[in-house]
This record gives C-alpha cells, sequence and structure tokens, in this order.
C-alpha cells in the first residue's frame, strides 16, 4: 500500500461501536455533531477525510442510507489482480439486495459526490484507470 495514498472508512455506528472504541478503535470527529454521533469514520489522513467530508452534500448522501459501509479501498484483495497498481477501490457494501430504485440514485449520486470531492482534494485523477470487472 502507498502511505501516500488516502484511504477512509465510513459506517453507521451499531451496538458493539461504543465497545470498540474502549479497546482502542479509531472513530475520528469531523466536528458535525450529528454526523460524528451516528457514524464510525476512520482513516489513514484524518486532514483528507475532513476535507472530504467539509461539504454537507457528501455527509446527507452518507446519512440518507439506513445501512452503509463506504470506503476507498487498497487495490490489494479479491480484485488484485484486475487492478493496475495504485488504483484503488471506492466500495460499499450493504447486506441484501437493493431494489428501492430512489435509494439506487442516491447511492449512484453519493459516488458521484465522492469521485469529484477526491479529485478536488487532490486524492484522485481524472484518468480512466483501464480497468474492467
Amino acid at each position: 500500500m502507498d502511505p501516500e495514498s488516502f484511504h477512509f472508512t465510513v459506517y453507521r455506528k451499531g451496538i458493539f461501536s461504543d465497545m470498540g472504541r474502549w479497546f482502542g478503535m479509531q472513530d475520528l470527529e469531523i466536528g458535525d455533531d450529528a454526523f460524528d454521533q451516528d457514524f464510525i469514520l476512520k482513516s489513514n489522513q484524518e486532514s483528507k477525510l475532513r476535507e472530504l467530508l467539509a461539504g454537507s452534500k457528501i455527509r446527507e448522501l452518507i446519512s440518507q442510507q439506513p445501512e452503509i459501509y463506504f470506503a476507498v479501498k487498497d487495490d490489494e484483495g479479491f480484485f488484485r489482480s484486475n487492478f493496475p497498481d495504485g488504483v484503488d477501490e471506492l466500495y460499499f457494501q450493504v447486506v441484501g439486495i437493493i431494489k428501492d430504485v430512489e435509494r439506487l440514485k442516491l447511492l449512484y449520486e453519493l459516488f458521484a459526490e465522492t469521485l469529484d470531492q477526491l479529485c478536488r482534494i487532490g486524492s484522485a485523477n481524472e484518468n480512466t484507470p483501464n480497468v474492467s470487472l
């Protein structure tokens, strides 16, 4: 993993979140009390995470998802052989199948807004990664 690459994870707090923090689990805060109260935030670059979530649009889109695990993951893992060096994955996970068209539209908007903001803060570029899944 490139130590300069920006990675983050955002997910809703659950019943074990307080116990995790007690055992030293990272939970960053961005200064939005309602958002900080509802979500666990992890990152290898806290300042970049604050920049990513500085505008309310991405926070609103995340908050509209009843269940969410949203991250930029390193290019290592299940799809590693398909990713060129230096290409990371914008990742969303939820249990089950999403059939709600409005929710799917909000997810599409979340991905688009996040990718745009990642480009604006210098953590992604607009070049095509030439990845086929």
